[in-house]
């Protein structure tokens, strides 16, 4: 067989041995000659190995990159692969090299494509939608629809899709599902469609428009608004926490209440009185 035409593993056995003899030889000339010949061995496997990264390069390029950036991290992958690489793990070379390829690739899509901001009420929201898809999996013994969880959460059936399209987006932000690897970029989630399905006294839509104005609140007015009105604290016990004298706390009070107005105005574009 012609040198050329080793497999990965023949050339894995050959760096081996030579890497084993250098530690053994003690002229430093000997030392060096073998350092080179490893280097000439380490860039054939890594020469060899080229097509696997166009290939897998190739998978990701819906994500919106240019290609060469792509082929680029795929390298950066591949030389980790031969750095790392033991031969006596068992595994084949190809199988270790695709999946330190396809990590290095994954983060660069990552870190190049704009994060996805996924509101707290949602994160809540999906939550619920999987703890009702466990207890309709309890008792009735298999996967619910869509019409089950929207009987179950009084959901409209629409509004219960796009809560399931936003746990998609929050996966996508780590990439960690095989059928986003090749395009990981969200669809557009709709929230007015996340609506009650029946009448309640608190409709599931004023609720949502709520959450999402308190998130426009800087941080230190949304502890006022959980302190005050959702954990029924004292102003005395609120401003204790954010480090603030209870008048401070009485003032962003009413602060913080005009700004939720105007959040809520702005999302209804409809005039509404004040609480």
């Amino acid at each position: 067989m012609k040198k050329s035409e080793c497999s990965n593993e023949e050339i894995l056995e050959e760096l081996q041995d030579l890497q084993e003899e250098k530690e053994l030889v003690e002229e430093d000339s000997d030392v060096e000659e073998l350092k080179d010949q490893i280097t000439e061995l380490k860039d054939k496997l890594v020469k060899k190995n080229i097509p696997l990264v166009k290939s897998i390069a190739g998978d990701f390029i819906h994500s919106g990159l240019d290609f060469e950036d792509l082929r680029q991290a795929g390298y950066i992958g591949l030389l980790n692969a031969v750095e790392n690489f033991d031969l006596n793990q068992g595994a084949k070379f190809s199988t270790y090299a695709t999946h330190l390829i396809k990590g290095e690739i994954r983060h660069q899509v990552r870190d190049n494509q704009p994060s996805v901001h996924i509101p707290q009420w949602v994160k809540r929201l999906n939550k619920k939608v999987k703890k009702a898809q466990e207890k309709v999996y309890q008792r009735t013994g298999e996967f619910p629809t869509v019409k089950e969880l929207s009987d179950e959460l009084n959901i409209e059936e629409e509004g219960i899709k796009e809560v399931l399209k936003a746990r998609d987006s929050m996966t996508y932000v780590s990439i960690d599902k095989e059928r986003r690897e090749s395009d990981p970029r969200p669809e557009y989630i709709d929230y007015e469609k996340i609506r009650s399905k029946h009448k309640e006294d608190l409709p599931l839509e004023f609720k949502v428009r709520i959450a999402d104005a308190i998130e426009k609140l800087t941080e230190v007015q949304q502890q006022v608004v959980k302190g005050l009105f959702y954990e029924e604290r004292t102003q005395e016990e609120v401003g204790e926490e954010i480090g603030s004298s209870q008048r401070q706390v009485s003032r962003m009070k009413y602060r913080l209440l005009d700004e939720l107005k105007e959040h809520l105005e702005e999302g209804s574009g409809e005039e509404k009185d004040s609480q």
